[in-house]
């Protein structure tokens, strides 16, 4: 009798061991490590993290993402993140339209047009006798985007564009209802200026009324 009772118990035993460790290995989460809790917040937030510090299962940390700095708790078992705050905005000037030029033209040879707009400046430049449409940051310089600008198609030497050629060619660079046209003689030749207005810009264009080359533009301002 008394070995049944044994064997019985021994078998609970085995059985509530047994219940515990399912029980534990698939119900039971376990906490994410530092460095899973760092990629967890730089994957959701796309920022990066600076300075993190452990607090029980939970880790303060401080990230930056957009000029911005935050910080925040992140729960490492439900991996939940509480009390976000901003900590820090990142005032940093815009660079002026001649430091941007100094920066450009380090590598490209010609500039011949700048617009700012929306913390970036669009450049339009020249280089190895190809003209490119760069996009660069404002405030760190840096060229986003590059693209090569198809060459207009040029006239005869001496003769003198149409002004729906000069047309063309400043919507090529700006795209729009054009408001006027006019034309300039000059000894070189002349040339076009092209009034082009959007809904949100207003530019007039010069044009040379022989090469067909963007000579300058002006953009208003008030538009």
């Amino acid at each position: 009798m008394k070995k049944w009772m044994v064997i019985i118990a021994v078998t609970l035993l085995l059985c509530s061991g047994i219940i515990w460790f399912i029980q534990y290995r698939y119900f039971h989460a376990e906490p994410l490590s530092e460095a899973e809790a760092v990629q967890h917040i730089e994957t959701i937030y796309q920022a990066h993290v600076t300075q993190v510090r452990k607090q029980g299962n939970s880790y303060e940390m401080l990230f930056t993402r957009d000029k911005v700095t935050y910080t925040a708790m992140f729960d490492a078992i439900t991996q939940q993140v509480a009390e976000l705050k901003v900590k820090e905005v990142h005032n940093q000037l815009l660079l002026t339209e001649n430091e941007i030029r100094q920066l450009v033209k380090k590598e490209y040879s010609e500039i011949e047009s700048v617009r700012l707009a929306d913390n970036v400046y669009t450049m339009r430049v020249e280089k190895e006798n190809k003209q490119k449409e760069l996009t660069v940051d404002a405030f760190s310089g840096e060229i986003i985007a590059e693209r090569d600008i198809e060459p207009s198609k040029q006239p005869i030497e001496g003769q003198i564009l149409s002004a729906q050629h000069a047309i063309h060619i400043a919507q090529q660079q700006l795209e729009g209802e054009v408001d006027s046209v006019d034309f300039e003689e000059t000894a070189e030749g002349g040339y076009y200026l092209v009034e082009i207005e959007t809904k949100d810009d207003e530019a007039t264009f010069q044009i040379h009324a022989v090469s067909g080359k963007v000579m300058s533009v002006i953009w208003d301002d008030d538009h």
